[in-house]
């Protein structure tokens, strides 16, 4: 038992320097979107054997396509990295974000989270097009509150930019059910939806005056996504999955309005999709 924690600890160690190399490199090289479930909703799901160590996760590897940047009307095809880590359901890392459970019932998680938000500093196409401001990369802090019963989950997230890149409010609400289609294949459909103050929504869908191209535009607070995703894991054996997923998202409000998303390089409608291999350890 303790050569196999060491075993799984220089794994996980291997696993962070990773995702830190990766999280410094540009956005447009790696994607480090996370399709399904929160890892702490997913890690009351764990098999108890994984669970022995205290130390439990997957770390998948595969492609992404994905919006050239949030609103885009053009797609990237990219490497995909998926890094999940949990320690005793307490604490978890997975891929840019960071978080502790500090309360826990039947039915109920809630805690504290962080994440390194990406911005758009790489987003070379729309500054090009549209000479729009570069949004720095951030760190927010916030928390989270979630509630699964058999299947079924719901999940929230508040966050707070702490940066001069924005200092407003993301607040991200999703809630999904999976379906066990057999012993070794399941298969997980996911609403979800987000708001943002009008500080945040300006960092991203606002334009400032003196832009060359657009008149300037103020964005306004209010739900500025809904999104429906579907995500497939067919079982390949003991520690290996083969996972899916892909997302169709809607732009709305004042995002939809905003003169990048309604330019010829915008779209309202964002389309992603993942497909890897996933180790479990």
């Amino acid at each position: 038992m303790a050569f196999r924690s060491c075993r799984n600890i220089t794994l996980i160690t291997g696993a962070l320097y990773l995702i830190i190399g990766v999280s410094t490199a540009s956005a447009q090289s790696v994607d480090i979107s996370l399709p399904g479930k929160p890892i702490y909703v997913e890690s009351s799901e764990i098999e108890s054997e994984r669970k022995r160590d205290n130390w439990s996760g997957t770390l998948g590897l595969g492609l992404s396509l994905a919006p050239d940047f949030l609103g885009a009307d053009s797609h990237s095809l990219t490497s995909a990295l998926q890094v999940r880590v949990n320690y005793r359901d307490k604490i978890f890392l997975e891929n840019n974000r960071l978080g502790a459970v500090l309360y826990t019932s039947r039915f109920l998680k809630g805690g504290v989270i962080g994440r390194w938000n990406l911005g758009r500093e790489d987003d070379v196409p729309l500054r090009f097009a549209t000479g729009a401001e570069p949004v720095d990369d951030t760190f927010e802090l916030g928390m989270f509150a979630a509630t699964s019963l058999y299947k079924l989950f719901l999940a929230g997230e508040v966050y707070v930019g702490l940066e001069d890149a924005h200092r407003g409010i993301n607040v991200e609400l999703e809630g999904g059910y999976t379906f066990e289609l057999n012993s070794k294949l399941k298969l997980s459909p996911i609403l979800g939806a987000k708001w943002g103050s009008q500080k945040f929504n300006q960092a991203f869908f606002g334009i400032e005056d003196g832009n060359d191209v657009f008149p300037a535009y103020r964005a306004s607070s209010g739900i500025y996504e809904v999104y429906g995703e579907v995500s497939l894991e067919q079982r390949l054996g003991k520690n290996w999955l083969l996972k899916g997923s892909m997302r169709l998202a809607e732009l709305t409000n004042s995002a939809a309005r905003s003169p990048i998303i309604a330019s010829d390089i915008g779209n309202r409608y964002q389309l992603s999709s993942y497909v890897g291999v996933v180790w479990l350890f």
